[in-house]
This record gives C-alpha cells, sequence and structure tokens, in this order.
C-alpha cells in the first residue's frame, strides 16, 4: 500500500485497518520503506529514537525497515480461505 513519505497518522491507521477489514484477519508483520518506518516513528513514538532499534510495533504488530519503493508499506498475514469466502 502506498502511503507516500509524509502520511498523516490516521492514514497509516487506515491502512491497517483496511488490511485487517479486507482479510478478515490482524496483519502479523509490516514491512515498510526506511521512509514510512521513520515517519511512522515521528508520529506515535512520541519522538523516541526508535528507527534505530529492532522493536518498533504498532498494536503489537512488528514493523520492519525493509527493501521497498518510498512511501510502501506492506502488510503480511495468514489469510484463510474459509474465513475469507469465495473471490
Amino acid at each position: 500500500m502506498r502511503l507516500g513519505s509524509e502520511f498523516a497518522a490516521e492514514a497509516f491507521e487506515r491502512a491497517f485497518d483496511r488490511f485487517a477489514q479486507t482479510y478478515n484477519v490482524q496483519p502479523q508483520l509490516a514491512r515498510c520503506s526506511p521512509d514510512v518506518l521513520e515517519r511512522y516513528c515521528r508520529l506515535f513514538e512520541a519522538g523516541e529514537d526508535v528507527a534505530q532499534r529492532r522493536e518498533v510495533s504498532h498494536r503489537g504488530i512488528p514493523l520492519v525497515a525493509a527493501v521497498l519503493p518510498a512511501g510502501i508499506i506492506a502488510f503480511e498475514g495468514e489469510v484463510d480461505e474459509d474465513r475469507m469466502g469465495d473471490w
């Protein structure tokens, strides 16, 4: 999902919730481009320098830096086809 590099906290929350609504499961991991992870830390971690640590999470879900294009976050989770219904 493309958030852009200057996303608001509400945009991140919507992206997170959209994954859960679409797949009927919470994400297990979120891979972020470095700029998204840095912006997340500025918005949600109250100025702490957590971007340099390895334990960044949102609602208990780990957020990790990944080699992705700028402004991108990729949520991952185990999707149960029975809970999803037919595509």
